[in-house]
């Protein structure tokens, strides 16, 4: 059973998130990261590699 005070903080944040447009943002940016298909074999894409694990790390 999830613990009410972690739903109450996420809805919270949720709610600053819409209204300060935030939201909008963090959706246009997880397409724009569907969009890619494979990591390039010299590393340039680490950084992508890196920032998708730690988003990963936060939801779970």
């Amino acid at each position: 059973v999830p613990n009410p005070a972690y739903l109450n903080l996420h809805a919270a944040v949720c709610r600053i998130a819409h209204m300060s447009g935030a939201a909008g943002y963090l959706y246009l940016e997880d397409r724009e990261i569907e969009k890619l298909k494979v990591l390039s074999r010299d590393g340039s894409s680490a950084k992508f590699l890196a920032s998708r694990l730690k988003s990963v790390e936060l939801r779970t």
